[in-house]
């Protein structure tokens, strides 16, 4: 009995730590669409997120150009704290450390980190979008990076070097998400 009541307490104290989680979007659940341009090529994502952004499943596709064929990656990120990179050629994933920007609720290391302030707010496409700006660091340089955030989804974000631009095409709110969606393939291995 005594083991019953501590799980049960565990699992209230685990439930209200996650209630009190910061919520990375706006809304419960979406589907985003955005394509990147990239100096002619082109970049397609879909995102799926459910619960505020606590579960997410993002798909990229490239065409490598050349002949070369296209390219995927897939990423799903869970309230574990962990992302999950899915190689579907292997299949097999990846487990790295979860390493979302939250619009909504920056935490000060991160905003001081990435040099991100609020410079302002414009419409697009019929969207109140707050106007952030940016100096990323990367691997080899630091880039610059304008964003117009609408309920914690960027709609539009330009990067100076090398210079991009991605914009919103299609967002659904549906009611809920599958959780399958957020699910690693049970015949996927650890690498």
């Amino acid at each position: 009995m005594k083991k019953l009541l501590l799980l049960a307490a565990l699992l209230l104290v685990a439930a209200g730590a996650y209630a009190q989680a910061p919520k990375k979007y706006g809304i419960k659940c979406g589907i985003v669409k955005t394509v990147t341009d990239a100096g002619g090529r082109k970049s397609y994502t879909t995102v799926w997120f459910d619960d505020y952004g606590a579960m997410e499943k993002s798909v990229v596709k490239t065409d490598m150009g050349g002949g070369m064929g296209e390219a995927e990656w897939i990423t799903v990120s869970l309230p574990d704290g962990k992302s999950y990179l899915l190689d579907a050629t292997r299949k097999a994933y990846t487990v790295i450390p979860r390493n979302d920007v939250n619009y909504l609720d920056m935490p000060e290391s991160v905003a001081k980190a990435r040099k991100a302030k609020v410079v302002g707010e414009e419409t697009i496409d019929g969207r109140k979008c707050v106007k952030w700006e940016e100096s990323v660091k990367q691997v080899l340089s630091t880039v610059k990076m304008t964003s117009w955030v609408w309920n914690g989804i960027p709609v539009k974000y330009t990067i100076d070097n090398p210079k991009s631009e991605t914009t919103l095409v299609e967002l659904k709110q549906p009611a809920s998400i599958e959780a399958s969606v957020f699910e690693i393939p049970a015949d996927y291995k650890k690498r």
